[in-house]
């Protein structure tokens, strides 16, 4: 019997907890990745950015062309639009030449 696979889905986001020392924020993803406690926002965004980075290149032909409608981000592939063809040519609307 084939197993199948479960898709990894990665909603990184920033946290931050504050005490009498001052604030912290760090990096969360549903994926389990947390990152460092940082005193700055700014660097907990520099590894969220690094995190989104590391995640593998989706193929053009699995992107999704509405992720909002779809609910899929930028480094996920999407169901529903992969594969499919497009109405029309944008360079055919441009006039551009291939």
């Amino acid at each position: 019997m084939a197993q199948a696979t479960t898709v990894v889905r990665h909603r990184p986001v920033i946290r931050r907890s504050a005490d009498a020392q001052g604030a912290l924020y760090w990096l969360a993803c549903t994926c389990g990745h947390l990152g460092v406690e940082q005193a700055a926002r700014r660097m907990a965004q520099v590894d969220l950015d690094q995190h989104v980075l590391s995640l593998p290149h989706i193929p053009a032909a699995q992107q999704c062309r509405t992720p909002h409608a779809h609910d899929r981000q930028a480094w996920e592939p999407c169901g529903l639009c992969e594969n499919q063809t497009a109405l029309f040519d944008p360079a055919e609307l441009t006039g551009e030449a291939r």
